[in-house]
């Protein structure tokens, strides 16, 4: 009967369970994860199973110099149905079902924190990445609706439905700060969600009010990105 419990207690730590929460102020924090058994990531609960235009948000800390999957949204029929990674040079990844855009070599910090936003629009296939304060020109990408039920995580990237996870893409360092909305933001909004000013919290997944569930060795610690005094 003990090892029945101590196994229960084991399956229910290793799973999570999801909760919502305000997340202000707080990060994950993935650490590494060398054999690959542990596959820590969080999966992220978004009330819609539908999304023609997105723009998703994000702020994170890594000094890996490898692939890594920052966000990752698969569907059944598409498991890079919305997903942005980060190559070793600085390269950024955008996916849209089985199209690609890659923003080479952007200059991203290995010493500070990164704030990535990204935003596409099926109806035209425009898409968009900002990163720091600046940002790209605008590309064109896929135009297929996301449908269906969604599969979010961060920390680990989809390469199939709710799984497929490697350890050579997976996320090693913090995340917080992340939102997402069904609309392109305007650009006077992301520069102040870039140059931490108000904005309006994401009506898909708002880091406020997050609902999610984590998984492995994810930790949520207090945030050391450090808003400025202005004078």
């Amino acid at each position: 009967m003990e090892t029945k419990m101590l196994l229960f207690f084991v399956l229910l730590w290793t799973t999570g369970c999801s909760e919502v929460r305000d997340l202000s102020g707080k990060q994950f924090t993935f650490p590494n994860d060398p054999r690959g058994v542990n596959q820590p990531h969080v999966v992220l609960h978004a009330k819609t199973n539908s999304i023609s235009t997105m723009t998703v948000c994000l702020r994170f800390f890594s000094q890996m110099n490898r692939m890594q999957g920052l966000f990752s949204l698969a569907t059944v029929d598409h498991e890079n149905a919305l997903m942005l990674n980060k190559d070793g040079d600085g390269s950024y990844k955008a996916h849209t079902g089985s199209d690609t855009y890659i923003y080479k070599k952007l200059p991203t910090n290995l010493l500070d924190w990164n704030s990535v936003c990204w935003t596409w629009d099926s109806q035209t296939g425009l898409t968009q990445l900002w990163l720091n304060g600046l940002h790209t020109s605008q590309k064109l990408l896929g135009k297929s609706v996301v449908r269906g039920e969604l599969s979010i995580t961060i920390g680990q990237e989809q390469d199939e439905f709710k799984g497929g996870f490697k350890t050579d893409d997976s996320f090693e360092g913090d995340i917080t700060d992340l939102h997402m909305w069904d609309h392109v933001v305007t650009a006077c909004d992301i520069r102040s969600y870039m140059n931490q000013g108000s904005f309006s919290p994401g009506n898909l997944l708002n880091w406020n009010n997050l609902n999610h569930t984590v998984s492995g060795n994810v930790f949520i610690q207090d945030a050391d990105f450090v808003e400025p005094v202005c004078q």
